[in-house]
């Protein structure tokens, strides 16, 4: 029997598809041509769908979250595969030290800055005696400014520049902003993230680099000159808040308003979005671009030569990358307040004074990240002049705690305990229905050790006097701020539940703490461990002094240990 015509049209039809497309591919044919033949058969991928991990800083988590959601959904393809990118947001400092254990595998990491990779590549380079990556590609640019609110920024000068000595300045005054004629703002007030996270750490960088005059170059020697560790000294010591979150910041910052924080250390694109947020109240925040000269972290991303990036994957990366870099997606950056890395591309709207931004901004000061060795070097610089912490750590033993959470919250209390500087004071106190000192005060240089072979031989029972032992520890630790104000004071509380057996009231409790309007007082965070912890309480508790309340699980809590020591 003869084919149909039907099966000769359908041939030829097929056939020149395949022809157009090889032609299309090969550049040959245009793209509206080649696309319109290559319409006419709908080629699908048959294999399942290839997952590829991409582990993001979290500073340009929206446009990130929103490129991902537009890549999954577009079906690329590679290797016969669809391409299906999941995607984790990870403090820079914190994804190193993972990835060095190996508890994360990327196939992309893209840390804030190069900083990181660097430190990486390092890393890779003396213990495996391997590259860790090929090349990087930088996918947007985020200037690092000072966060002020505008009243507080103009009574310093602005729109004329304003510098990192400017404000040290005002922070080291007796005077405070009484000098500059507004004694009714008090002292100026700062923070900045830890150096664990990416903006944390390139701000000691600045700082050092605002001192020495310098906008690269920073060597081992400048470290020790005694002009840049006073200056480290002193302006770190004016620092309110540390924390791993710049957004915890930014939302302290309007909770609390300027007269808990004059101005804060923040990527541009948080300031254009906490404007609109909070429609520039209680007062507006601009962008302060340091005279001295400032970072421009362009957000790096490196496809990782490990084992587990297979040969696909490396190809639907390198299709992610490709697609992040698009003008597409570059414009849709700008739009969501990130600067795009494509220069074809012109600065325009939400970079505005309304957003309290500049779309033009003198980029001849850019610092540049120093090398591997001196990186290192300067975060042990910090950790000798910032101030010293006094740590009171109050741990649930109750009852309920018994089994994987009392084992778990002791794993998470050494890893604290473990992260403290020598310089750092201790003390350790217990509670069920009765409240016991586990470890007097006592630096950890002297007594670390100790501590943590006692916190390992808790065990749980009894029920929970939660009012009690936070009065009676919070009422010893400001003891302990009058006779040595200088230092950082902090109490830990963790509860799974709610108290039971206090002999003092709720109401009497809650009326012998601050009132969240006191700034000097020690701050009290707590941990909600588990569902039937008293989240109402506790973070009513962290809240009057300016703190934090952190939830937390068995599985999670030595993650959330990790997370409270950046604010000491």
């Amino acid at each position: 029997m003869r084919p149909k015509p039907l099966f000769w049209i359908t041939l030829i039809i097929i056939a020149g598809a395949l022809v157009g497309f090889s032609l299309y591919r090969a550049g040959i044919l245009g793209r509206s041509v080649g696309e319109g033949i290559i319409s006419a058969v709908k080629f699908r991928p048959s294999g399942p769908p290839l997952e590829i991990t991409f582990y993001s800083s979290s500073a340009k988590k929206s446009w990130v979250d929103k490129m991902v959601e537009e890549f999954n959904s577009a079906g690329h393809s590679a290797d016969g595969h669809v391409i299906k990118v999941k995607t984790f947001h990870v403090e820079s400092g914190t994804s190193l030290d993972q990835l060095k254990e190996g508890t994360i595998k990327p196939d992309i990491w893209s840390p804030g800055d190069e900083s990181w990779l660097q430190l990486a590549a390092e890393y890779w380079k003396n213990t495996k005696q391997k590259e860790l990556y090929e090349k990087y590609y930088p996918l947007v640019n985020i200037p690092l400014v000072i966060a002020m609110w505008e009243p507080m920024a103009r009574a310093l000068g602005y729109p004329k520049p304003i510098g990192w000595q400017d404000i040290a300045n005002v922070a080291a005054n007796p005077k405070g902003w009484a000098a500059y004629g507004h004694p009714e703002w008090g002292r100026l007030r700062w923070g900045h993230a830890h150096p664990d996270a990416n903006s944390g750490f390139l701000t000691i960088i600045s700082e050092i680099y605002a001192v020495l005059g310098k906008i690269e170059g920073i060597t081992p020697h400048d470290l020790k000159s005694q002009k840049v560790v006073s200056f480290l000294r002193e302006f770190e010591g004016t620092v309110e808040h540390y924390g791993l979150s710049n957004s915890w910041i930014d939302d302290l910052m309007h909770k609390k308003g300027p007269g808990y924080l004059s101005c804060a250390v923040q990527y541009e694109n948080t300031i254009i979005e906490t404007n609109e947020k909070n429609q520039n109240k209680p007062f507006k925040l601009v962008a302060v671009y340091p005279k001295e000269g400032n970072f421009w972290t362009q957000h790096p991303a490196a496809i990782l030569k490990e084992d587990w990036v297979t040969p696909e994957k490396h190809e639907a990366s390198k299709k992610f990358i490709e697609f992040l870099l698009s003008k597409e997606a570059q414009t849709k950056a700008m739009q969501m307040g990130l600067r795009p890395i494509l220069k074809e591309l012109e600065i325009s709207l939400p970079f505005d004074e309304e957003h309290g931004v500049i779309a033009n901004v003198n980029m001849n000061k850019k610092f540049v990240v120093p090398d591997e060795v001196v990186l290192k070097r300067i975060r042990d610089l910090w950790e000798d002049v910032k101030v010293p912490a006094t740590v009171v750590m109050v741990l649930d033993i109750s009852g309920s705690m018994k089994g994987q959470p009392i084992d778990n919250a002791k794993t998470g209390a050494v890893e604290f305990v473990a992260r403290m500087k020598p310089r750092d004071k201790l003390m350790v106190v217990i509670f069920n229905n009765v409240v016991t000192v586990l470890s007097d005060l006592c630096s950890v240089r002297d007594c670390g050790e100790q501590t943590i072979n006692k916190i390992q031989g808790l065990f749980a029972g009894g029920g929970t006097s939660l009012h009690d032992v936070i009065t009676k520890t919070y009422s010893d630790l400001k003891g302990m701020q009058r006779k040595d104000p200088d230092r950082r004071y902090g109490v830990l509380v963790l509860s799974d539940g709610k108290d039971t057996s206090s002999n003092i009231s709720r109401h009497d409790f809650l009326d012998a703490l601050p009132k969240g309007e006191e700034f000097n007082t020690p701050k009290i965070y707590t941990i909600a461990y588990g569902s039937g912890a008293d989240k109402e309480l506790l973070g009513e508790i962290s809240n009057r002094t300016n703190a934090k309340l952190f939830s937390s699980s068995p599985e999670e809590i030595k993650k959330t240990y990790k997370e409270l020591s950046a604010n000491f």
